[in-house]
């Protein structure tokens, strides 16, 4: 029974994102579709949980490094689509920096070829220090922690969202830890530190993560 509930709850969660990722990108109806989406999710979690405040504990990876980092580029990619920046960022491209040496980079810059994040072209490459470029996003490879403190204190108070593929840094202050649980890929979000960059995230976004600081 709770292996069907994992499976459930992977096929919900995937999905969801899928079919944001390939419907047009009209914000309008994007929400009205992960509204919808969503609700079927909190229907049959609801329905196979006895109590969804239960806590566990992360499992061991059981899916392939390909699966894995395939799955988190899909979810980054529609992540990003409902976290809104400031009007004032007026750039050209949508860029996402990645600090250090991790696969995501190559399957999110296959991922996102040829597709707009919030109408601008999405670009991912090597964050850069000393380049005097805007980057919309930082992700953070999964070794990196180090390098995690630097750049959480390098853009403090600015619009930049940080994604940490380390599941500890959420609670450091990354605005989104991205990692595998058993079958799954999961996600957390930090909201109370989201918003202190001065970025809004959407409320059904929030409500499907897997765990919120608020």
């Amino acid at each position: 029974m709770q292996h069907q509930q994992s499976l459930n709850d992977k096929v919900t969660l995937e999905d969801v994102f899928n079919r944001m990722s390939i419907e047009n990108d009209s914000l309008k109806n994007q929400i009205i579709l992960l509204d919808s989406l969503l609700r079927q999710a909190n229907i049959k979690k609801n329905a196979t949980s006895p109590s969804s405040n239960a806590s566990s504990k992360t499992k061991a990876s059981t899916i392939s490094k390909t699966q894995e980092y395939d799955t988190k580029a899909l979810y980054i990619y529609s992540i990003t689509k409902y976290v809104f920046w400031p009007s004032f960022i007026k750039e050209t491209n949508f860029l996402i920096g990645v600090i250090g040496d991790t696969k995501l980079n190559a399957a999110l810059a296959s991922y996102i070829y040829g597709k707009k994040i919030h109408g601008l072209p999405a670009v991912i490459e090597p964050y850069n220090p000393n380049s005097k470029k805007f980057y919309h996003v930082i992700i953070i490879a999964q070794s990196q922690q180090k390098d995690f403190y630097k750049a959480n204190k390098q853009f403090q108070g600015q619009p930049v969202l940080l994604i940490a593929e380390n599941q500890l840094l959420e609670k450091a202050g990354a605005h989104i830890a991205i990692y595998p649980d058993g079958d799954k890929i999961k996600f957390n979000i930090n909201e109370k530190q989201i918003q202190k960059a001065g970025l809004n995230v959407s409320g059904m976004l929030v409500k499907l993560a897997d765990t919120t600081t608020k």
